[in-house]
């Protein structure tokens, strides 16, 4: 039964539980604006003092033994389960809900859990104080007196909730602008419920009730006067810790009223005059380039920003967008990503295009310019400017308008660079031949398009359709009329006419016959030149060897020729290597000036190289001079320095062609020994994978 001069204090516990309550309701009511993993052990909080408050006010004013005894378990399930959460919630709040895992909490509910049991029951068993007892008598069980397992609790119950008062002591320290009065606010309102029940236990018995519930009363109006005065727990101080320990661009956390709540370190060169004096400001106050974040902040996916402190000039891109779903879009993120070194290589990389005598296009999927490189004005005589917008095709020869269609497709289908060659004209209307390679970079966010790289290349056509005439004059025209040559000289040598005059016909026929070799020479290196170089295969080139060599046998009877040569070797080159081997075979006879020529044939293991193999061609003729080895060597001839007649370039050529080397030594006591070396392959690729060879009819 309630005395008078109990009345305000049961009104005051009744405020203490309802204010309580309400914090617990505004706390789950916007609750979609907090983190989930800090509001809830504050709204549990909140809601055991109220059980807490509220229950130990209706005790007082119960009528019989029975409600009283109901009211007051209540409040003790309320009182003992609130230090844990208290503990819970700082841990969380402080950034260290790591260690809060389910484990961790289950260790915690165990002595709550034990001693409301106890409690509740201890008329059976007698190992635990009543609850009654425990909320009117603390004084005497905390002593011992009565029983030393009340005391145990309650110095435990001290202990952690002194411990969640240091870690948010500790967090205010910690913490700064905004953060450290919400750190502090929420260090009092723990304070004054641990204060009060610490001062209780030394007043009672003096004192008839408990006044700790009824100090639920201030904390409950600071908690409310933070929720609307500071924002609490809108943003917390965890928030700010994930931003500064893993964002390494700068991020500015803003509320719904776009001000500015947090931001990281790397913010500050964005700010002015300070991150710290920022929080709580209107972001397009403070930030540097207001006319770049209000494009994001208005709704567009993202915007640039350029920010410059004294000779330094940095690039941002700029984003915007909630922290969470569950924020229903209030809180929001805005984030600052450094794109400067992008931006300068991006320069640089402009500035080579717009130096580039070749000519940069870039067109949309369809075949419109969006973009071409001021190289085109001294190419083609238009300005780039008329252009852009237009459709690549329009200046494409009618004749070849369907072949690039056909690549512009293949380009767009494929990731692989398209290359093809065109006629497009130029602004005085002739026609220019272009060498072109087409990317496909739509995928690409700066570019975004195909890239073209146009060459003009109409003087290498020019000087390629010169070279196809002057070598079908050589290969046809020359050819034919020395067979009509060699007839006449024939005819001249089966007629009975004097022995000077046969020698002229003679010479005659010589010639003729040197230059139908050198139109042969001549198709040869047109063939050779002509073959791309994936037409390399396996060769066995014993065998051809062996063919070479017995046919010289027969055509000079009195030449020495020895050989040392393996039952096969296959090597890795052109099929024309055979035309190769038989020049060098005749190089060594035909300017042999020994009455006895001697040629020595051999296929070695190159010492440099187990994958090679080397082919030794021996002569003891007056060997090559040095100026023409000087010539093949540079690669260039000068009308005082050349090669005569075209065998050896062929020879070369061929080697090259076969990815070989081509090298001449000295032949002891006298001559040149010519070495080819050749990549060795395996036998097992068979004749069949070798390319085709190209064969022309005149």
């Amino acid at each position: 039964m309630t005395t008078t001069g109990q009345l305000p204090y049961v009104y005051g516990l009744f405020g203490a539980g309802t204010l309580s309550a309400i914090v617990a309701i505004v706390v789950l009511g916007r609750f979609r604006l907090y983190s989930r993993r800090v509001r809830l052990p504050f709204a549990l909080l909140s809601l055991l003092a109220a059980i807490w408050a509220t229950g130990y006010g209706f005790s007082l004013l119960a009528t019989t033994a029975d409600a009283a005894q109901f009211y007051v378990r209540l409040a003790w399930i309320g009182g003992t389960s609130l230090p844990s959460v208290w503990l819970v919630f700082t841990l969380v709040y402080a950034g260290e809900g790591q260690h809060v895992t389910r484990r961790a909490l289950a260790l915690i509910a165990v002595e709550p859990a034990v001693v409301i049991v106890l409690g509740l029951t201890t008329q059976y068993h007698g190992f635990f104080a009543p609850p009654v007892v425990l909320l009117t008598g603390l004084s005497e069980v905390f002593a011992g007196v009565d029983n030393p397992m009340v005391g145990l609790h309650v110095i435990y119950t001290s202990g952690i909730t002194i411990a969640g008062l240091s870690i948010l002591a500790k967090k205010t320290l910690n913490s700064s602008g905004v953060h450290r009065q919400q750190a502090a606010l929420l260090t009092g309102m723990g304070g004054i419920p641990s204060t009060t029940f610490g001062v209780s236990l030394f007043l009672r018995p003096s004192i008839p009730v408990d006044p700790t519930p009824l100090s639920f009363l201030l904390s409950s109006t600071i908690v409310l006067w933070a929720l609307l005065r500071y924002r609490l727990f809108d943003i917390t101080p965890v928030a700010r810790d994930a931003i500064i320990s893993e964002m390494r661009d700068a991020v500015v956390v803003l509320d719904d009223y776009d001000r500015v709540v947090e931001a990281n370190d790397a913010a500050s060169d964005l700010l002015e005059p300070s991150t710290a004096d920022c929080i709580g400001q209107p972001v397009l106050d403070v930030v540097r380039c207001p006319s770049d974040v209000r494009p994001v902040l208005e709704g567009r996916d993202r915007s640039e920003a350029t920010v410059e402190s004294g000779s330094t000039r940095r690039h941002f891109e700029v984003r915007c967008s909630p922290v969470a779903e569950q924020t229903e879009n209030r809180a929001k993120l805005l984030v600052f990503h450094d794109v400067t070194e992008r931006r300068q290589t991006e320069e640089e990389f402009r500035a080579l295009i717009e130096n580039s005598r070749d000519i940069i296009t870039v067109l949309d999927e369809s075949g419109v310019r969006k973009y071409t490189s001021p190289s085109i004005e001294d190419a083609l005589g238009y300005p780039r400017d008329e252009l852009v917008d237009q459709h690549v095709i329009e200046l494409i020869h009618p004749d070849d308008r369907e072949q690039v269609r056909e690549r512009l497709t293949e380009v767009v289908d494929c990731d692989d660079p398209v290359r093809t060659e065109c006629r497009v004209r130029h602004q005085n209307g002739s026609w220019r031949w272009f060498e072109t390679v087409g990317v496909n970079l739509l995928d690409e966010p700066a570019i975004e398009g195909v890239v073209l790289n146009a060459r003009d290349v109409t003087d290498r056509y020019r000087y390629e359709q010169r070279l196809r005439v002057l070598n079908r004059v050589l290969r046809h025209d020359l050819r034919n009329d020395m067979n009509v040559i060699l007839g006449h000289a024939d005819l001249l040598l089966d007629e009975r006419i004097p022995a000077e005059t046969k020698d002229h016909a003679r010479t005659i026929k010589r010639k003729a016959r040197s230059l139908v070799e050198l139109g042969e020479q001549t198709r040869q290196i047109d063939t050779t030149l002509d073959r791309g170089s994936g037409e390399l295969a396996p060769v066995e080139i014993v065998e051809r060897i062996e063919e070479q060599v017995d046919a010289i046998e027969s055509d000079y009877p009195r030449a020495i020729i020895t050989r040392d040569l393996p039952d096969e070797q296959w090597v890795t080159a052109d099929d024309l290597v055979e035309s190769a081997l038989k020049n060098l075979l005749d190089n060594a006879l035909e300017h042999n000036d020994r009455i006895l020529p001697e040629v020595s044939v051999s296929i070695r293991e190159s010492p440099v190289s187990s994958d090679f193999v080397e082919v030794h061609i021996s002569d003891n003729g007056p060997g090559i001079p040095d100026a023409e080895l000087a010539v093949l060597e540079s690669g260039t001839e000068t009308p005082l320095q050349h090669i005569s007649g075209l065998g050896l370039w062929l020879v070369h050529w061929i080697i090259d062609r076969s990815n070989g080397r081509l090298v001449f030594t000295e032949n002891e006591p006298r001559g040149t020994t010519a070495i080819v070396i050749l990549q060795e392959t395996d036998r097992s690729l068979s004749s069949s994978q070798q390319a085709p060879v190209e064969t022309e009819t005149d």
